[in-house]
């Protein structure tokens, strides 16, 4: 028979983490902002290599629109679709990019299927909300009982999420020069939503996506059959072999190069 923790340690274990869930201090906004500039600078400096002066980005999952500042501030004439389906999050990065013209801020998650779903907030990483439950609540009982179980404490909220292919018909969107995914897990269906889209453009955009890796993602299966989609419609194969956790591979329509 499996012995029970003495009561009074678990007592003092359930206040603990009541503690950090209910008061623990999350980051400010300006401290968030400060943080992200750090982050996104690599990730800016790449997409650099593949917009033109005058061309044009969609950015999924904008969060405050951090990112997309940082390649505007360089690409001054370039066009861009931001894409954020939490609200306190694309509240400011509508009010970041307000009365400026050739930036389009929608309160939506993109995906491969069109309705409401929920997104699963981290109340300590403003970054890390996700749209794969089974993520959250993997990364939640991971941490269950231990230091780091505060940093794992999901809000949920109600987003809408539309397929990026209908939006572009609806919205004239013909090509973009670059496209940037950073969803938590949701990327590979933000992908599958889009192959009807990359599958008119001429030239299609390097996409930058971040892939979670087979011992760790729910459905490893579907993301590796959206990749074989990519590789269908002319991107160069893309070496997993020695992948982290997560991480941010580019895939690059053969034959494209990066601006001089």
């Amino acid at each position: 028979m499996q012995q029970r923790q003495p009561l009074l340690p678990r007592f003092v274990a359930k206040l603990r983490r009541l503690r950090h869930q209910l008061f623990a201090r999350e980051p400010t906004p300006a401290e968030w902002e400060q943080r992200l500039e750090r982050i996104v600078a690599e990730t800016v400096a790449e997409s650099l290599r593949w917009i033109p002066e005058q061309g044009s980005f969609l950015d999924v999952g904008a969060n405050v629109g951090v990112y997309a500042e940082g390649v505007l501030r360089a690409r001054p004439e370039a066009r861009a679709w931001l894409f954020e389906p939490v609200r306190s999050h694309f509240d400011r990065c509508r009010q970041r990019f307000e009365g400026r013209s050739g930036v389009v801020v929608e309160n939506l998650a993109l995906g491969d299927d069109a309705g409401e779903a929920t997104i699963w907030k981290l109340k300590h990483n403003p970054g890390g909300n996700t749209l794969v439950h089974e993520l959250a609540e993997r990364w939640r009982l991971a941490n269950a009982g231990g230091e780091t179980e505060s940093a794992m404490h999901f809000r949920p909220e109600v987003v809408r999420c539309r397929v990026f292919d209908d939006y572009a018909r609806e919205h004239g969107i013909e090509r973009v020069d670059f496209v940037k995914s950073d969803t938590e897990g949701f990327d590979y269906r933000v992908l599958r939503g889009m192959l009807g889209f990359l599958e008119r453009c001429d030239p299609k955009p390097v996409i930058l996506a971040e892939l979670w890796r087979a011992d760790v993602f729910p459905d490893y299966a579907g993301q590796m059959s959206v990749l074989e989609s990519l590789y269908g419609l002319g991107y160069a194969r893309v070496d997993l072999s020695r992948m982290n956790l997560a991480q941010d591979f580019l895939f690059v329509p053969k034959g494209r190069e990066p601006l001089r």
